[in-house]
């Protein structure tokens, strides 16, 4: 199982959210930490191996780091707003 490192922005996204849509990034968090493989996500084009993870209507941008599963950014799908926000981080 990896460590889950979650960063600022991810937490006050998760915070913000009512409590169904969060239990729903959460538990795709989990399942991501408890078995990496087995979960379906893509490499971000232009990234340094950075990867992106669906959870309905929500995207989640992370990256594997030896035995660390960290957290970048996690934010609505609509108009690809979470994607210019990582270029900008």
């Amino acid at each position: 199982m990896l460590k889950i490192d979650l960063s600022a922005q991810a937490l006050r996204f998760l915070a913000s959210l009512p409590e169904k849509n969060a239990r729903q990034i959460v538990a795709k968090i989990d399942a991501l930490s408890e078995n990496p493989k087995q979960i379906s996500s893509e490499v971000l084009r232009g990234g340094q191996g950075e990867r992106r993870l669906k959870a309905g209507e929500f995207r989640i941008i992370y990256e594997i780091i030896e035995t660390d599963l960290k957290i970048i950014l996690i934010d609505r799908r609509n108009d690809d707003r979470i994607y210019r926000k990582f270029r900008r981080l």
